[in-house]
């Protein structure tokens, strides 16, 4: 079965990911090798092939655009009938678009993921989705965002970590916050900071989107106990994580400059990361993540913009190094069921029946 997983991201140079939607498309495609013959598509300013980590990795070659996200193909070839199925992400994307006229014209099956990016797009204008014959949806939250006439062919795959990647390490831990994010309004690092006042120290690790909110979270956090760790690599993230006595996901629906993000958190990629390594997670209850957070057994859940409740949590915490073990472990154990070992084979039977069935 020869699989085309089509991530619509511009990359200028290399592969630099961004956030948690562009890792699940890469390692989706990396899980699915023992099942299918996959090629990962992304795009940048010429074309190019490569094995990307034991990955075949294509680039395409795209127009110039202002939203990375939302590039601009040159060539169609990633919706070619020399797959079987294609496997497009992110509903709102010129990419997806083209592939669902194309696939729906030859009649080859087409599976689409949405992950919460892309841009400007015919999905909805021209209701595309209604063209789409399969889609795959990561959490519950993120089906209940698909236009109503798709949900009926969607089915939702949990989930989706390396937990080699993220092996349990139980301690000894710093008396330290974490929270790994991109540096976005909506991911609400604002309000982890009020949260941990003077007296509790915090990471906050991630690449820069919003110049302008990381400026406002180093002025809020002068004279406070806050390290930002900027760009840095998949073994410090890691390292974060197993230094850590705590992981935190503060995202809001309304950020503190008042705009709205109703579509935050189809995941929450750093806590299923969290839990594996061991270290229990407080996150607000936004988007997908109570739907992966067992309040009270694997971590805590708390109200968004709400830093007192976040605080309370923290200090609960951070006082009891027992219940952080018991909280750590019981994490770890309950994001197994992510683990692409699991998730992997699930998809690849989506695949199957739908080339069954064509």
């Amino acid at each position: 079965m020869r699989v085309a997983q089509v991530l619509p991201a511009y990359f200028q140079d290399r592969v630099d990911f961004m956030g948690g939607g562009d890792r699940y498309v890469y390692f989706l495609s990396k899980a699915l090798q023992p099942y299918c013959d996959v090629t990962f598509f992304t795009f940048g300013p010429r074309y190019r092939e490569e094995s990307f980590d034991g990955v075949h990795h294509v680039v395409l070659p795209t127009r110039r655009t202002a939203n990375p996200d939302n590039p601009l193909p040159l060539s169609l070839a990633f919706a070619s009938g020399r797959f079987d199925i294609v496997h497009c992400h992110q509903l709102r994307s010129v990419v997806t678009n083209l592939a669902t006229v194309i696939r729906r014209a030859t009649r080859r099956p087409l599976v689409v993921t949405d992950l919460g990016g892309g841009g400007r797009s015919a999905s909805y204008r021209f209701q595309l989705y209604r063209l789409v014959p399969a889609f795959i949806c990561i959490s519950d939250f993120s089906c209940s965002l698909l236009p109503a006439a798709a949900r009926s062919r969607a089915e939702v795959i949990k989930g989706g970590i390396d937990l080699a990647r993220f092996p349990y390490h139980p301690g000894p831990r710093q008396r330290q916050v974490l929270q790994v994010s991109r540096l976005m309004p909506h991911k609400g690092m604002n309000y982890l900071i009020d949260a941990a006042g003077q007296d509790i120290a915090v990471v906050i690790a991630g690449k820069i989107v919003n110049a302008g909110y990381y400026r406002d979270l180093q002025e809020m956090a002068r004279g406070k106990q806050v390290r930002f760790l900027i760009d840095v690599d998949d073994n410090a993230i890691l390292a974060a994580y197993r230094q850590s006595a705590v992981t935190v996901a503060a995202s809001v629906y309304r950020d503190m400059y008042g705009g709205h993000a109703p579509n935050s958190e189809l995941l929450g990629l750093p806590l299923l990361e969290s839990m594996s390594v061991g270290t229990p997670v407080i996150c607000t209850n936004v988007g997908a993540m109570p739907e992966f957070v067992r309040n009270g057994e694997t971590g805590f859940l708390v109200p968004p913009n709400d830093p007192a409740a976040l605080r309370q949590r923290l200090t609960e915490l951070l006082n009891d190094p027992s219940l952080r073990s018991t909280m750590g472990l019981a994490g770890h154990n309950h994001v197994r069921r992510y683990g692409w070992d699991v998730v992997a084979p699930q998809i690849s039977a989506v695949y199957s029946r739908l080339l069954a069935r064509a």
